[in-house]
């Protein structure tokens, strides 16, 4: 769990690792999504600008699943090499 505390900007460079570790295999996406979903619900954290943002919302969002009917789902590699190429 992410508790309250200072704030927090989360940079290019973050939201590029984290991407990055989802399409490499080395962090399960269920996992990046929590993460996610915690910076996105908590007023503690900041977006360097709106490529950040969108990128991490990305991540966080996971109705997928909905659409698809399937507790596994998860974005594509080729979706998050897309959203990364949206940082740089």
């Amino acid at each position: 769990m992410i508790s309250d505390g200072p704030l927090y900007l989360v940079t290019r460079d973050g939201a590029r690792r984290l991407l990055e570790a989802v399409a490499n295999g080395q962090l399960p996406f269920d996992a990046a999504n929590y993460v996610a979903d915690c910076i996105v619900m908590n007023d503690d954290f900041d977006f360097a600008d709106e490529a950040v943002r969108d990128a991490i919302y990305f991540v966080e969002d996971d109705t997928g699943r909905l659409v698809a009917g399937e507790d596994d789902w998860r974005p594509t590699r080729d979706e998050i090499l897309a959203e990364l190429a949206l940082l740089d």
